[in-house]
């Protein structure tokens, strides 16, 4: 017994080398060339929605940028999708419940872009007009935080209410989106 299990050992370890020789790993902290983006920008925005990455906005050296194109990493390709309807730099992204949300970018504008139907929709301005700001998402809610406006580098902080509170909740029938300010304490 002992020794069919010694043998059986081995010849597992055998065939577990002879199956991982012939996988090829990822190297680990490298970078990979992949397909370039249509069209050439800088101060944009990136969101994920189903695996797929939107590149939103921007400039292109001569004008705020409106185009909006998605990046696939599986086929390494990109495809044009509806602009934004305000071309805009400097704006911030994020994404809640399949919607992208674009917020300021030398505005106040909100917009949502719905990737799979590819249809803009426009939504409750930001109190505060900014530019190089950043957002995040959590539990249906959006947070603005600082950036800068009127030649000022800002430290404000707003609160959106997208209406959906989160998986598991009927969203229809949801509650009006608002604004609201974060008091900060210092």
């Amino acid at each position: 017994m002992k020794r069919y299990f010694i043998r059986a050992l081995i010849g597992l370890v055998f065939s577990l080398s002879l199956i991982l020789s012939s996988v090829t790993l990822a190297e680990p902290d490298t970078w990979t060339k992949k397909a370039d983006m249509p069209s050439a920008r800088s101060y944009l925005s990136t969101s994920v929605v189903n695996g797929k990455i939107y590149a939103i906005g921007g400039w292109d050296g001569i004008r705020f940028f409106s185009p909006v194109e998605e990046y696939d990493p599986v086929a390494d390709k990109w495809t044009k999708k509806h602009d934004m309807p305000i071309g805009r730099w400097g704006l911030s992204t994020s994404v809640v419940n399949g919607k992208i949300y674009v917020i300021g970018g030398e505005s106040n504008v909100v917009e949502e872009y719905d990737p799979v139907a590819d249809k803009w929709t426009r939504k409750a301005d930001m109190p505060t007009e900014r530019t190089g700001l950043s957002t995040s998402a959590v539990n249906g809610k959006i947070y603005a935080i600082g950036g800068s406006g009127g030649h000022r580098i800002l430290s404000t902080v707003e609160e959106y209410d997208t209406g959906f509170a989160g998986e598991g909740v009927e969203a229809k029938d949801k509650l009006a989106t608002k604004w609201g300010k974060i008091k900060v304490y210092k």
